[in-house]
């Protein structure tokens, strides 16, 4: 999303001071952890054991370099972190600094990442809206499922089934890895990014980016309950309107997420909600190729089917765009004209060519005759949207510029990781502020376990006993320097799905 791009690019956050108290002592690799104490069991979080004893809060933290810094990672049998290095490599690193391919050019958007039962790992690309599988031994790798709306956030269960937050349409989604059938088992989230089950697998707690909050949706059989707000963030600023609780029955709306156009659909009752708005009509009887004609803000737009693994459609976006992106990779260089751009996956999954001179002009062109509040369109190539004119010197313009609805930049509310421990206490990261707080199983008030020295925290996984990654520590990673932050947080977690373990 161009938000998250544009956060990568340099922010607020980046003029921040580092917080005070931080342990940040460096290199930290010494470790008493044989390795090899792992016996693959899942642990069924019994708290009888005497294991739910934490460190008091805050936690000492050491930060460690050398990784990659990517949006989630897993640990693996042999002692490897596995995740997303910068040049979109799926690769693993041991506290040793070795590092092993596991799949070249796999995505430069990972944004989940875990193990199947069978040994495979699975990751969601944010950049095609996929959900992966790929076969450590061989590099094989196949997409389960297409068509997601800006996946961010993973967990398994112990069935072996993948569940996805989807960012963008608000929903999670219960995955079959192998057949990738799927079922939506909540909706109606907001911004939903990082999700983690409780220790017996009966609750999953999803996380919402900009509102602060962690919704819990409870499990019986195969039946989910309506997403309940489980706990808030200190100082959260909560869910916003929605574009269409004022809007009416069929009218053009700005997605949750801030950055997508979507159409105002029946909810249930009488509530309106903007709803994704794939133009599937206009390929109705044709084939992936053909052309199609569609519209963007009410003007008519020429382009051809795109198939996304889910369903044909017609997308929004000029064909001046999509064409210099046609078999290439995220990232990869492209130009429409003599304009120098990037190709990045659009609002809609469809590869379009960003170009930097996007920026500033479609988010203040629109607001150049318009005063403070007034709605506005940001008519951009990739990532339109529609939202209200503000002062825009918090993003370096002078003057107005259009806000897209739902955009919270706030330093408060942005979580970005969930993850759970073996006594049911939930952890989340806010990942500008480089905080990480702690909720018992009630959703009481939020405990600090650490302030990092950090602007970007996303996920965060206990060690598994392996090659020296600790049980009972929480290691957070730090997208600025490529690093980790192991908080000493003295309880193991509540254990993933599938436990790899250590070869004999």
């Amino acid at each position: 999303m161009m938000w998250l791009l544009l956060a990568c690019a340099g922010g607020p956050e980046d003029s921040k001071a580092d917080p005070a108290g931080d342990t940040d002592t460096g290199d930290t690799t010494t470790d008493t952890d044989s390795g090899a104490t792992d016996s693959g069991e899942t642990d069924s979080g019994d708290t009888d054991t005497g294991v739910c004893a934490p460190a008091a809060v805050p936690v000492a933290n050491n930060f460690e370099r050398g990784y990659t810094g990517a949006e989630d990672f897993a640990f693996d049998g042999e002692g490897y972190l596995v995740s997303i290095d910068p040049l979109g490599n799926l690769v693993g690193i041991n506290r040793e600094g070795e590092q092993k391919t596991i799949l070249p050019g796999a995505t430069l958007y990972g944004a989940g990442t875990r193990f199947l039962p069978d040994g495979d790992i699975v990751f969601c690309d944010a950049g095609t809206g996929s959900l992966v599988r790929v076969a450590p031994a061989t590099g094989a790798s196949v997409v389960v499922l297409g068509g997601l709306e800006y996946p961010n956030g993973l967990d398994v269960d112990l069935e072996g089934m993948v569940y996805v937050a989807e960012q963008i349409s608000g929903k999670v989604r219960r995955i079959d890895p192998v057949t990738g059938d799927y079922t939506v088992v909540a909706q109606g989230l907001y911004n939903p990014n990082g999700l983690s089950f409780s220790p017996d697998y009966q609750t999953l707690y999803v996380g919402s980016f900009g509102a602060g909050l962690v919704w819990a949706v409870d499990r019986d059989g195969d039946t989910w309950s309506t997403p309940r707000v489980y706990a808030t963030t200190p100082e959260a600023p909560g869910v916003p309107p929605d574009w269409c609780d004022t809007g009416l029955l069929g009218d053009v709306c700005a997605m949750d997420g801030g950055y997508g156009i979507g159409i105002c659909a029946e909810t249930g009752g009488d509530d309106l909600h903007c709803a994704g708005a794939l133009d599937v009509d206009a390929c109705t009887g044709l084939v992936a190729g053909d052309a199609c004609a569609t519209t963007r803000f009410g003007e008519p737009l020429a382009q051809t089917c795109h198939d996304d693994g889910a369903e044909l459609f017609c997308p929004r976006t000029d064909v001046a765009y999509t064409d210099p992106c046609v078999g290439q990779l995220d990232g990869e260089p492209c130009a429409v004209g003599e304009e120098p751009g990037a190709c990045y996956a659009s609002w809609e999954g469809v590869p379009g060519c960003y170009l930097a001179s996007s920026w500033p002009g479609s988010y203040v062109d629109d607001c150049a005759a318009r005063a403070d509040g007034d709605p506005c369109v940001i008519d951009d190539p990739l990532y339109p949207s529609m939202g209200a004119c503000g002062d825009g010197a918090e993003w370096g313009v002078v003057g107005l510029m259009c806000w897209p609805a739902g955009v919270i930049y706030d330093e408060h509310g942005g979580l970005d990781g969930v993850n759970v421990d073996a006594c049911g206490d939930v952890y989340v990261t806010e990942f500008t502020l480089g905080k990480v707080w702690r909720f018992d199983a009630e959703g009481a008030e939020a405990q600090l376990v650490a302030q990092v020295r950090s602007a970007w925290i996303p996920n965060m996984h206990w060690g598994n006993g392996i090659g020296g990654w600790e049980k009972d520590v929480l290691y957070v990673m730090d997208r600025q320097r490529a690093g980790l932050f192991a908080l000493e947080v003295g309880v193991e977690g509540h254990a993933d799905a599938y436990q790899p373990v250590a070869p004999e």
